[in-house]
């Protein structure tokens, strides 16, 4: 078996791959094979020409009048002599106590509001006509409506219940009790199946939904076979079997095949191909599931040999063998499919909201649209833009819609029909009871009579109207639709839109998918182009030269004066020159420096010339030598975004300390520093606080703030304003100008200070996973100009948006007290013993040591919030290494450092209200440091929480600056510091013996 599998498992790899390089293909295809098995079982167990539900005839021969007489025919046509009487039931469906309206030539039992039109059959149709609308005396309008409408689906549910009582009556007690814990066991099953799928894949709705789908076309495909085979299932074993194969088959096997798919998609990085990673995730996971799966039809066949003379029980285990193969082609087929969609609309999604994120925190839509194209966020799946509940609610509605109106337009007669054909002869006899049969003449030729389709009315409304026009409309259209000649214009038309759909649909995912923008293939072939331009010229046996400055690929031989350069610039073709002709114009102060990328429209070529006018306008050389590097570097990125006038890069030592254990989760901290001895300390801080168990966290708060300055004419006015802004209804109205400005930025609260006739305004407000300065300083420019235009305060005039009460990269008492960013605390239990043999101290110096440095040293300076050792180490660091502005460690280095001693073991605790980080804008866009928010976890905005990747960035930051503390402090305690710093600061040049 174990042979037999491994080599079926690579072909179907094979197949999932081919699958997922075409989906919509296959989706369509395997739906449109479906719906064929569906129909033939369909035109099999439910034939509509089987039967004319709407004429039931009844023969009485002639010369007598006996009751007994009576009997069911199918063929009219065998009496042709014989008097023909139609009878057709009307049903008033009476709503309160509306009277019974009389009808001529009809019969009723007392008391009933069913009454019997009886007449010529040939006279029918015209009496019917005539009475289609009846009034009574009471006023009461009656009117005819198709008994196949909202009420009829009374009576099926009146009907199946009878069904399931009589069922239920003539079953055992432990029959009931078995098969109604096999019905709950599939309604868990099912439920459980959306619960993994959110829990492991975080689909919440369609791949569940997906998993169905696919097993329920393995049922009909399965069923449609088995027919072909004569393999003969009833309903009644259906109903009773399928519970039980759903139970015990589950979806657990595709819930991890679809969990190994998404989370490779995340892990995955470097594959440009959704088609090769499904195949090389399924075929690593396809041995298992295969096997299993072939082990379930192998013990349903067993069991259909052991039970071959139990006809029922034998073709139900040959129809569950039947499935679990088809579950198996349609699992590395369909299901493939939609996976490879999954992934595809999740790269989209991603994509799209990383952009849109971008763009809102103030980046340029080009440089967020190059960002967004790389973007590799690690979470599974994005919803900004949408309201998960209305979302869900309108999955769900959309599907209930389609099931009604699929009950509707097939359903409701189907199920007559089957009422029909399970009637017996007695009972249908009986519908020509004796008080009606006495009304009816028999002829000398015999007498034929045919109930016709009942009448319903009801008391004319305006519910009863709306029903009647739409269902008539759908009745029209469903007539119109089995049409021969429409039906085969409309499958033509559907086969020609799905082909059209499928092309679009597929140019659409490869253009989103696979390929980079324009723009940005050109960047890159730019850089190719620079590179092998400087490698030419590095060959080339010149004259010594320091600079290494590559020639643009649209330099010729052609020169040109600086006057005809001048006018080339002026017509606009100023990439047309070689690059010491756009120099000259630079240099010559004709072009200004900050518009080469826009001129050149090469940002890697506008930096090449920049260099070399600032090596001449400097009379730096240097600036255009390879001391300043440059190559290998995108500058679509960082042109509008991250910096101006750019002529390189400056590359800092990038390191790593770790893992540190941070609420349960490992997580290693890159660092960018210059200074000897950091990382290595951070490293001893985080094995000692990882072997006491690790870091706890708490975020505290999350608001970043903008502190306006506004004037008003009098003190008075600016007091009231103060007193405005201050209470519910100024809260209130600001909060609502605010929040319109962004779909991030929340406005928590707004806090004021007056100084004569200012006021200083600081608006505390949410910003999704950005820093979010730009958004703020958005909201706050829209609120002013809604206070002075809306809201009654147009004598204020706006000083700055900025009015340091911010108070952004500054030191400020009011960012230590009330938090700006994130305010996080974290916490680590480290043992006595580790303090002794890691760190080579003791817990009691430690804390004398941190009283006597940290807080009484501080508090002798006259220190604001710089509690602490050395907390702007590790954030300056952190925050180079991810993306984060370096300036705001100002404030971000805010901190508190708590040593106490519990029992024999050290509690350590540091306490930061004013970690400003974002995980997206500003310089987390730039490939190195987005590279290392990847490493942490956190690039991107977060798919479901957002802010939740920069809250945890700041509590990494808290925990990074706790084990760095700790570190230090040991270090002073035992007197270490200046030996370890001398030891590697000092430390010369390692010399390679094996070279002279």
């Amino acid at each position: 078996m174990a042979s037999f599998t491994s080599v079926l498992s690579r072909p179907l790899a094979s197949l999932a791959k081919a699958s997922a390089h075409r989906p919509i293909h296959v989706i369509i295809l395997t739906a449109l094979v479906t719906a064929v098995a569906y129909l033939s079982i369909v035109d099999e167990f439910i034939s509509l020409n089987s039967i004319d539900v709407s004429q039931v005839s009844y023969y009485h021969p002639p010369n007598t009048n006996d009751y007994k007489d009576w009997t069911l025919i199918e063929d009219i046509a065998l009496y042709p002599n014989a008097a023909h009487v139609g009878i057709t039931p009307l049903s008033f469906k009476r709503i309160a106590e509306n009277q019974i309206p009389a009808v001529e030539d009809t019969v009723f039992y007392a008391d009933s509001a069913e009454k019997y039109l009886i007449c010529d059959f040939d006279d029918v149709k015209n009496k019917l006509n005539n009475i289609s609308q009846i009034t009574t005396n009471d006023g009461t309008t009656w009117k005819t409506v198709h008994q196949y409408k909202i009420s009829k689906y009374q009576e099926y549910a009146k009907s199946a219940y009878n069904t399931l009582k009589s069922v239920i009556s003539g079953a055992e007690t432990y029959d009931i009790v078995i098969i109604t814990i096999a019905y709950l066991a599939m309604y868990y099953t099912f439920f459980k199946l959306f619960f993994d799928m959110k829990k492991q894949t975080g689909s919440k709705f369609w791949l569940g939904f997906a998993s169905i789908t696919s097993s329920s076309f393995a049922f009909l495909l399965a069923f449609a076979t088995a027919r072909i085979f004569n393999v003969k299932v009833s309903f009644f074993s259906l109903s009773e079997g399928i519970p039980f194969l759903v139970a015990t088959v589950g979806f657990d096997r595709v819930v991890k095949l679809s969990a190994s798919v998404l989370n490779a998609a995340n892990i995955d990085k470097e594959s440009h191909s959704i088609s090769s990673l499904i195949h090389k995730q399924l075929e690593n996971s396809a041995l298992n599931f295969v096997k299993d799966q072939l082990l379930c039809a192998c013990a349903f066949l067993a069991c259909s040999l052991y039970a071959f003379h139990l006809e029922g029980l034998k073709n139900f285990c040959l129809l569950s063998a039947l499935i679990m193969l088809y579950d198996v082609l349609l699992t590395f087929s369909y299901y493939s499919a939609v996976l490879a969609l999954k992934v595809e609309i999740n790269m989209i999604h991603r994509s799209t909201a990383f952009e849109q994120a971008m763009e809102e925190d103030g980046i340029p839509e080009f440089a967020a649209k190059q960002a967004s194209l790389q973007s590799t966020v690690s979470q599974e799946e994005v919803n900004f833009n949408f309201d998960n509940t209305s979302v869900t609610a309108f999955k769900l509605f959309s599907v209930v819609l389609f099931i009604a109106f699929h009950v509707y337009i097939v359903g409701s007669n189907w199920v007559f029909v089957s009422e029909v054909n399970s009637r017996s002869d007695a009972t249908v006899v009986q519908n020509l009871s004796k008080s009606i049969a006495k009304h009816i003449d028999i002829s000398p030729n015999g007498t034929i009579v045919t109930f016709l389709e009942p009448r319903i009315y009801v008391p004319k409304n305006l519910f009863f109207q709306a029903q009647d026009i739409t269902f008539n409309f759908l009745e029209r259209l469903s007539g119109a639709i089995r049409d021969r000649f429409i039906s085969k214009t409309l499958l033509f038309l559907l086969g020609t839109s799905a082909a059209i759909n499928a092309y679009l649909l597929n140019a659409a995912r490869t253009h989103s998918i696979d390929k980079p923008s324009q723009k940005l293939n050109e960047a890159i072939e730019s850089k190719k182009l620079a590179e092998a331009a400087e490698k030419a010229a590095a060959i080339k046996v010149q004259a010594p030269s320091t600079s290494t400055s590559t020639p643009s690929a649209l330099e010729s031989n052609t020169t040109h004066t600086f006057d005809e350069c001048v006018q080339i610039l002026k017509e606009g073709n100023v990439a047309s020159l070689n690059d010491d002709e756009v120099t000259s114009l630079v240099v010559g102060d004709k072009l200004p420096l900050y518009a080469l990328e826009k001129k050149l429209s090469d940002t890697t070529r506008a930096v090449v010339v920049r260099r070399k006018a600032i090596a001449k306008l400097a009379k730096a050389p240097v600036v255009d030598s390879a001391d300043v590097p440059y190559l290998n570097y995108n500058y679509d990125k960082v042109f509008g975004a991250c910096c101006e006038n750019v002529i390189g890069y400056i590359p800092l030592p990038l390191g790593v300390a770790g893992p540190l254990l941070i609420d349960g989760k490992p997580y290693h901290i890159p660092m960018a520093t210059t200074e000897g001895c950091l990382v290595a300390s951070t490293m001893r801080g985080c094995k000692a606080i990882n072997s006491g168990g690790g870091a706890t966290t708490v975020l505290t708060r999350d608001g970043m703030t903008r502190g306006p300055c506004v004037k008003f004419p009098s003190l008075k006015r600016a007091g009231a304003c103060k007193i405005w802004l201050d209470s519910d209804e100024g809260q209130e109205l600001l909060k609502k100008d605010f929040n319109s400005t962004s779909r991030f930025a929340r406005l928590q609260h707004v806090q004021t200070a007056i100084a004569g006739s200012l006021l200083f305004i600081r608006f505390r407000t949410t910003t999704g996973d950005a820093m979010g300065m730009n958004m703020i300083s958005k909201g706050v420019e829209y609120t002013l100009k809604q206070m002075t235009e809306a809201h009654g305060w147009s004598d204020m005039d706006v000083i700055s948006v900025s009015g340091n009460y911010c108070s952004d990269k500054k030191p400020a008492a009011i960012n230590w007290t009330n938090g700006r960013g994130k305010s996080v605390v974290a916490e680590a239990r480290i043992p006595a013993e580790v303090i002794k043999k890691v760190l080579k101290s003791n817990v009691d110096a430690l804390v004398e040591l941190n009283v006597s440095k940290n807080l009484i040293g501080s508090a002798m300076a006259g220190s604001i919030g710089g509690f602490n050792a050395h907390a702007s180490n590790l954030v300056t660091a952190v925050y180079l290494a991810c993306g984060q502005d370096p300036a705001q460690n100002v404030e971000s280095s805010n901190c508190m450092t708590l040593i106490d001693k519990v029992g024999e073991d050290l509690l350590i605790s540091v306490s930061m209200p004013s970690i400003e980080v974002g995980t997206i804008g500003g310089g987390t866009i730039l490939g190195p440091q987005a590279a290392m928010l990847e490493v942490l976890g956190v690039r991107g905005p977060h798919p479901t929480s957002p802010g939740a990747n920069a809250q945890q960035l700041a509590k990494i930051v808290a925990c990074a600056v706790m084990a760095a503390e700790l570190s230090l402090l040991s270090a002073l305690a035992a007197g270490h510091l200046v030996q370890s710093h001398m030891q590697h600061n000092r430390a010369g040049p390692v010399v390679n013996k094996g070279c002279s």
